[in-house]
């Protein structure tokens, strides 16, 4: 079965990715239901990434919205606009462009991020693990596809925040030869180096660069209310671990040389694929998947408003 057959794969430009271009992660402040300026945040973001030659650009989760409780026809169509606006950047800057923003599907809502390549979106991903301690399963339905996709750039991942502590996701863009991982967040400054060491440690297992793009600001949990700050740390990292630009906690772009002969590197002089144990990993599996099921609420089939979190 050749690639374009297997599930979460989407065909981009067929073009050999240049060997070595410029990525930026645009951080800013999203302001919770507030499109016009989260959109204006964007769009200044976004012309200070280009003006410094970047080709790739990665932004926070939930970009235009943020995280609501409730979604007003409005709010979304808003949202929606904005979506278009910055399809539209991409095309006017000949560049690939990832961000997460709100999909409403009939009567659900996911945490969606599309890939805009040239004006022209590409695919998009639904965030597969929803943040339960800020109550994200009450307002968004869950994605069980991962994203990969050809784009002139390269082959892209994309997770979602919290996707980056499940390495089973990770493990998958590995497998199907993914060049960079892309990972729009919301991370609170309480649990920054958890972020911080995740990222380094997605790109040093799979042999890939990561992007990890965090916003700035700060906004009320919607479990109990109380301000939470975000550390604008926005981290690119190369298949070695290396951190080439990181976010101090103002808006703007983070922006760094993806050398992706790097990754070609890494996997020659660390063979992992050859020396892997897929008999072992399958036995492992079988053996630990009646605990995964007995833990997950998806296997219980807990309600989704039920606080138990154990």
């Amino acid at each position: 079965m050749t690639s374009e057959h297997l599930p979460g794969y989407r065909a981009g430009v067929a073009e050999h990715p240049p060997d070595e271009f410029l990525a930026a992660c645009v951080q800013f402040d999203v302001r919770p239901g507030d499109v016009a300026a989260n959109s204006a945040a964007m769009r200044a973001g976004v012309e200070e990434a280009v003006s410094a030659g970047a080709r790739l650009c990665v932004l926070p989760e939930l970009w235009s919205t943020s995280f609501l409780s409730t979604f007003e026809e409005a709010t979304v169509a808003e949202a929606e606009q904005a979506e278009s606006e910055l399809a539209e950047l991409s095309r006017q800057h000949d560049l690939v462009i990832v961000g997460s923003t709100i999909e409403v599907a009939g009567d659900q809502v996911f945490n969606t991020a599309h890939v805009h390549e040239r004006g022209v979106r590409l695919a998009s991903y639904r965030k597969i693990h929803r943040f339960s301690p800020n109550l994200e399963h009450r307002h968004h339905a869950a994605g069980d596809t991962p994203c990969v996709v050809d784009t002139r750039l390269g082959k892209l991942g994309v997770m979602i925040c919290y996707d980056i502590r499940f390495p089973e996701l990770s493990r998958y863009y590995f497998h199907r030869g993914v060049d960079v991982l892309v990972v729009p967040g919301q991370w609170p400054e309480a649990r920054a180096q958890h972020w911080r060491t995740l990222l380094r440690a997605r790109a040093i297992e799979n042999q890939m660069f990561v992007l990890g793009c965090n916003r700035t600001g700060q906004e009320p949990s919607q479990r109990n209310g109380e301000p939470m700050a975000f550390p604008g740390d926005g981290r690119i990292v190369d298949p070695t671990g290396e951190v080439l630009a990181a976010g101090s906690g103002e808006a703007g772009a983070i922006v760094a040389a993806i050398e992706l002969r790097k990754n070609r590197t890494m996997r020659r002089i660390l063979p992992i694929s050859r020396d892997q144990r897929p008999s072992v990993y399958r036995r492992l599996f079988e053996e630990t998947l009646p605990l995964m099921e007995s833990r997950s609420w998806e296997s219980r089939a807990v309600d989704d408003d039920s606080d138990d979190e154990s």
